[in-house]
């Protein structure tokens, strides 16, 4: 029988499982991938992602979706941090309806923890806007956050996020500025953890 070098690389591998971050996520398994029984390291770095709410069981969040990166195997097991959290396009493009406007803004910050990340906050008004009025609720918003987020821990920061805590604090002081109907943190990407200098 002719030796198939893709059946032999295939009777190398085994199925390991892909777990959850301990924080928010408990450790679950969030499913199985292949690894080369040679080569383990290599599957460190691949990515998931999944609907949040089929992770956390609970229909509330089905308009999130999580993405996760492997950063270690042990055993049988493949640990993973979640290195991006976004609101779906599908449901962006629903809450933005005709005679509304849409505030966009993006920026980097750092979390109590020292992780780098990028936020990207959304609000949806219920009538539209003038230029005036859109850039005091850009800006008002933005520096909500960024005295919010040194404050918190990452995983105390995307906890916040999907159960709206957040973005219902803010809406008061959004609302004196000009009525708004959502108020959105449509994606948070961690860059980096931040490495602090050591007092010499």
């Amino acid at each position: 029988m002719a030796y198939n070098k893709k059946y032999a690389d295939w009777g190398k591998k085994v199925w390991i499982d892909i777990i959850a971050p301990s924080n928010i996520f408990n450790e679950i398994k969030l499913g199985e991938t292949p690894i080369n029984k040679d080569n383990i390291e290599n599957v460190v770095g691949r990515k998931l992602d999944l609907n949040l709410a089929f992770i956390l069981n609970n229909f509330r969040y089905q308009n999130f979706k999580a993405i996760f990166k492997i950063n270690k195997i042990s055993g049988t097991k493949a640990y993973s941090d979640l290195v991006d959290i976004m609101l779906y396009p599908a449901y962006i493009r629903r809450v933005s309806r005709k005679g509304t406007s849409k505030i966009e803004e993006s920026f980097e910050a750092n979390t109590k923890d020292n992780y780098l990340i990028k936020v990207k906050p959304l609000i949806i008004t219920k009538y539209k806007a003038h230029r005036e009025q859109k850039n005091e609720l850009r800006k008002s918003f933005r520096k909500y956050l960024e005295e919010k987020i040194p404050t918190l821990n990452y995983y105390e920061l995307i906890e916040k996020m999907i159960n709206y805590d957040l973005q219902n604090e803010v809406k008061q002081v959004l609302n004196k500025i000009f009525p708004v109907n959502n108020i959105e943190i449509r994606r948070i990407t961690y860059i980096k953890q931040v490495q602090l200098a050591e007092n010499k």
